[in-house]
C-alpha cells in the first residue's frame, strides 16, 4: 500500500486526451476521437467505451438528468502486456487488466471492480512466481465493492473470482502514521468462495521514506484456506527508487510457502525492475530481470527477464 501511493506519483498520467476540454456529449466525444492520430486515436476510444459505460450505469441511479460534471462516474484502470521467458519455460507470456468505476450516484460508496486478479492475495508481477495454490492462471474478477460511508475503514464486496466462484468478503483496513515518513498498513478480512469455502487472510506492511526519492516496505502476510484447511503466507521486501522522466527502480525480494504438511516454502523470488514512462503519459515500458526458485523444480536457480507495455487511463 505504502509503495502503492509512490507507484501512483511515479505513474500518473498527466493529462488525458479524452479529458482536456472534455465535450459534454457522447457525439462530440467520438468527433473528438476521430481528430486523434492513429496512436491518440485508439487511446481515446478506449478511454471513451469504459467512460461510457460506467456513465450509462451511474446514469440509472440519478436522482435526475441534470448534466453535472462533478456528478459523473470516474474510471481509473490498466492494462499490461508482458512476454517473461525464463531457464525452462521461454513461452511464458502475461496480460493483466484492472478497471475501477466509481458512481457519484451512490455518493462514492459503491465500486465496481474488473480485473484478472485478486488484489493481495496473488498479485506478483512475475507470473511465474504466482502460487498456483492460490490459482496462477489469469481468473477474471468481477466484483461490487461498498461501504457505509465514504471514509468507513470497513469495506464489503460481492462478486465472481477465482475461476467464477461467487464470493463474498468484508474487510477491516487501517494505516497507523508512526512518525514522519514511518506509516503501518494493516488489513484483516473474511471471505467465503461458493468452492474454496470460508478464509481469513491477515496483512501488515511497514512503509518508511528514505528520501523524497525513495521508500521501502516489509510485507508479511497469511490466508487461511478452509477447503484445504491450511495457511498461505508470504514475506516480501521492496525498495523503490524515483528518477527524473518519469522513471522508477523497484527491487523486490520474496519468498512464500504453505504451513502443510509442514510450514515450509515453496518459492523465492529476487527482482529488479526498471519502469519508464515513453512516447506518451499514459504509456510505459518496463523490464524486470529475476531469479526464481520453485519447490516443483526442486529449487534449481531458474533466470528470467519479464519486457512489459503498460497503458493507464483515468477519466477523472
Amino acid at each position: 500500500m505504502f509503495l502503492s501511493a509512490c507507484f501512483l506519483f511515479a505513474q500518473q498520467p498527466k493529462a488525458d486526451v479524452n479529458t482536456q476540454d472534455k465535450p459534454r456529449n457522447d457525439i462530440e466525444n467520438y468527433k473528438y476521437c476521430l481528430e486523434q492520430n492513429w496512436i491518440d486515436n485508439a487511446y481515446c476510444y478506449l478511454n471513451y467505451g469504459i467512460d461510457s459505460t460506467a456513465n450509462s450505469v451511474n446514469n440509472l441511479f440519478k436522482v435526475n438528468d441534470i448534466y453535472d460534471i462533478n456528478n459523473t462516474a470516474t474510471t481509473k484502470g490498466r492494462l499490461r502486456f508482458g512476454w517473461e521467458p525464463r531457464s525452462r519455460d521461454w513461452a511464458e507470456s502475461d496480460f493483466r487488466f484492472r478497471i475501477r468505476a466509481k458512481f457519484p450516484a451512490f455518493e462514492d460508496r459503491v465500486e465496481l471492480l474488473f480485473s484478472d486478479e485478486e488484489d493481495d492475495v496473488n498479485g506478483q508481477n512475475v507470473k511465474a512466481a504466482r502460487n498456483r495454490e492460490l490459482g496462477a492462471n489469469d481468473q477474471a474478477v468481477v466484483a461490487l465493492q461498498f461501504k457505509k460511508e465514504e471514509s468507513d475503514n470497513m469495506r464489503y464486496r460481492i462478486g465472481f473470482g477465482r475461476g467464477s466462484q461467487l464470493y463474498t468478503r468484508a474487510r477491516y483496513s487501517d494505516v497507523y502514521h508512526l512518525s514522519d515518513g514511518v506509516d503501518f498498513f494493516y488489513f484483516a478480512e473474511t471471505n467465503y468462495y461458493s468452492r474454496d469455502k470460508l478464509g481469513f487472510e491477515l496483512n501488515g506492511e511497514l512503509g518508511v521514506e528514505l528520501t523524497n526519492n525513495s521508500a521501502f516496505e516489509i510485507n508479511n502476510s497469511f490466508n487461511f484456506r478452509d477447503k484445504t484447511d491450511d495457511w498461505f503466507w508470504r514475506h516480501e521486501f521492496q525498495y523503490i527508487y524515483l528518477a527524473k522522466n518519469e522513471t522508477s527502480y523497484l527491487f523486490t525480494a520474496m519468498i512464500d510457502g504453505l504451513s502443510k504438511p509442514s510450514y515450509r516454502t515453496e518459492q523465492m523470488l529476487v527482482s529488479f525492475r526498471y519502469k519508464r514512462q515513453v512516447l506518451r503519459d499514459w504509456l510505459f515500458l518496463e523490464v524486470e530481470p529475476f531469479l526464481l526458485w520453485l519447490r516443483e523444480e526442486d529449487f534449481r536457480t531458474s533466470v528470467g527477464i519479464a519486457i512489459r507495455a503498460e497503458i493507464h487511463f483515468s477519466t477523472n
